[in-house]
């Protein structure tokens, strides 16, 4: 990928170790190329607004889950452009139980028993539990979070409608470049094309180099997704399974929404 620095540059993850924290500065970490801000959280959203990441020039990849909070770092004259990996929310949600039970608990804040229950549940249990998330996608870009059955105002969360979905609808429409998490190699090739990354552009095709890099590491991601469950009955993680029809109940939304972004995909993909 080509970019200011000459090779790829992220913003994204925990703060890297290395650079200056009044100033923005690329840092290396595991051999790849970061800015020294954390834009999945919140603090470290301000902190980038606050250091004019968004019209820096420095970063080619900014990643994070909060859509509303990330948009504040560019402006008409400084615009970024939306892409998405989407998953089947039965599939995000027991992938994210299997993450919360991986002992990594600095990044998700929970209290020691919160810890002790994940680690005893089974997947029917987190289902039906208040850990499992209500659309979580849908929430997040139509801006009603919900987050251990509260709003970010402290108050019980805001309900869900049709109109919801239709707003969350046409912001993938008419803002977002789609990937399928279930076509994740095409996402890949499909973004490529669109920011014209190596030679993809055009109908083009990824440096061989560029293409091994690209699989090691979602090779490596899929490894990490699996871990948590190894203690876990898979056949409570099938379709029609108690968890997966009280996940569902949960995540009807969002299904709505995966659902049309499977057809938006398909569009974007023979247009490019």
């Amino acid at each position: 990928m080509e970019s200011n620095e000459s090779n790829n540059v992220e913003v994204g993850g925990a703060n890297k170790p290395g650079g200056d924290y009044l100033h923005l500065s690329v840092v290396m970490a595991m051999g790849r190329k970061y800015i020294n801000v954390d834009t999945t959280t919140k603090d470290g959203i301000e902190r980038a607004k606050v250091l004019a990441l968004g019209s820096s020039g420095m970063a080619d990849v900014i990643y994070s889950s909060l859509l509303q909070d990330i948009s504040s770092l560019f402006t008409s004259l400084n615009q970024g452009r939306l892409f998405v990996l989407i998953r089947h929310p039965i599939e995000r949600e027991m992938a994210r139980f299997r993450y919360l039970r991986r002992g990594q608990f600095e990044r998700t804040k929970l209290n020691d028993w919160q810890r002790g229950n994940l680690q005893d549940m089974s997947y029917v249990e987190y289902a039906k539990s208040e850990f499992a998330r209500d659309n979580w996608m849908t929430r997040e870009l139509v801006n009603k979070r919900c987050i251990d059955g509260k709003g970010e105002d402290g108050r019980a969360c805001a309900s869900l409608d049709d109109k919801d979905v239709h707003t969350a609808k046409e912001i993938l429409r008419r803002k977002a470049l789609i990937g399928l998490y279930s076509d994740i190699m095409g996402a890949v090739q499909h973004y490529g094309r669109y920011f014209g990354w190596d030679n993809a552009r055009k109908g083009g095709r990824f440096e061989d180099a560029t293409m091994f890099c690209f699989q090691n590491h979602i090779l490596e991601g899929m490894r990490k997704d699996a871990l948590g469950g190894e203690d876990l009955d898979p056949n409570d993680a099938m379709e029609h399974s108690d968890a997966y029809v009280a996940l569902m109940e949960k995540n009807r939304h969002d299904f709505e929404l995966f659902t049309y972004a499977q057809t938006l995909y398909k569009y974007q993909v023979e247009l490019s």
